[in-house]
């Protein structure tokens, strides 16, 4: 239990990612640009299948918060953007396709410099200590991407980052997704 609210659990997120981000600016060939934060109560459901995604092919890079209370961490994004994200952070793609049905190895280093920068940020302010497992990649549409990340049904406290990536003029756009179960976020009993 803690006594962190939306406003600053958005406020660590904003902190935490930009930060990261400025850096990636600073050392990669792209432009990455948080373009904005929301805290809110609801299903993993509504968060993954945005508007924008309902029918389409979705990729996503997950990271798992285990610690006393787990939690989730997820970057969604469109598949067709894998080879633009990958060259926005390295000149070249070093290390070609995992597989067939896997990205290259960029992506999901990608995926894990964001994803602990939003965790270590939450867990700072959460006062909390935990250890992410290794980032995992998927593809498939909004339901099965729903049941890979393994949040589970019931209410959760997400947070939605959304942020951009430029190179060469090209960008694309991508969601960075948090879901906090509510032993994480409920308020203090008073005492």
């Amino acid at each position: 239990m803690t006594d962190i609210n939306e406003d600053e659990l958005a406020r660590l997120t904003e902190a935490g990612l930009e930060k990261c981000m400025r850096r990636m600016t600073e050392v990669s060939p792209g432009a990455w640009q948080l373009a904005g934060v929301r805290v809110f109560s609801g299903e993993a459901r509504g968060a993954i299948r945005g508007s924008e995604r309902e029918g389409k092919p979705v990729a996503a890079i997950r990271i798992k918060i285990k610690g006393d209370v787990p939690f989730i961490t997820a970057i969604i994004f469109d598949p067709e953007d894998i080879k633009h994200i990958s060259r926005c952070f390295a000149e070249e793609i070093y290390f070609g396709p995992i597989s067939d049905g896997q990205p290259d190895v960029t992506v999901i280093e990608i995926g894990n410099i964001l994803l602990n920068a939003l965790a270590n940020a939450l867990l700072r302010g959460l006062k909390r200590s935990a250890v992410p497992s290794v980032p995992a990649h998927f593809q498939g549409d909004c339901g099965s991407i729903e049941k890979w990340l393994g949040a589970g049904p019931g209410t959760f406290t997400v947070i939605s980052a959304r942020f951009t990536m430029q190179r060469e003029g090209r960008a694309a756009g991508a969601e960075i997704l948090a879901f906090l179960p509510p032993p994480l976020t409920a308020p203090e009993p008073p005492l």
